[in-house]
């Protein structure tokens, strides 16, 4: 019994995760709900109309590679959902399913951590000591990338 609710609470701990990297990826939070990354980052930034160009794309790319993720991730959860919720959970299988799915957050966080890569590689020194100004001030929300985080750019 013991071992099915850690299981359980590991596996509430990663639906957590799930809906924070959701919004994270859909603008939620650090910019306005829905928010235009581009939009946002040529004004906290003074993008250039190429580096607008630029970060439209590496967005649009992003989102292409995190999208089925996403909804991998989505799947998998709720697999653990409704293994959780049976009659006689299965403690190996709820585990199992949970580190499928902690797998999958990891790829979205390379994905995310890969966008900002190219982000910074964009930008002026400038601009680059805006961003971690900015990251720095939204570092009582979390750090990027973890549950309860400001998205990262």
């Amino acid at each position: 019994m013991k071992r099915i609710l850690t299981l359980a609470l590991s596996a509430a701990l990663v639906l957590g995760a799930s809906f924070a990297v959701q919004a994270q990826m859909h603008g939620h939070g650090f910019h306005g709900k829905g928010g235009d990354h581009t939009a946002f980052l040529t004004k906290a930034l003074n993008l250039t109309a190429d580096q607008q160009t630029a970060v439209t794309k590496l967005h649009q790319d992003l989102m292409a590679k995190a999208q089925p993720l996403m909804q991998q991730h989505r799947q998998q959860m709720s697999e653990v959902k409704t293994l959780l919720d049976g009659v006689n959970p299965d403690a190996t299988e709820i585990g199992q399913k949970t580190i499928a799915a902690h797998a999958t957050m990891q790829q979205l966080k390379s994905l995310h951590d890969d966008f900002k890569t190219k982000l910074t590689a964009l930008l002026t020194p400038d601009q680059k000591t805006k961003l971690q100004q900015m990251e720095q001030a939204h570092q009582g929300h979390g750090s990027f990338g973890e549950p309860g985080a400001a998205p990262e750019f």
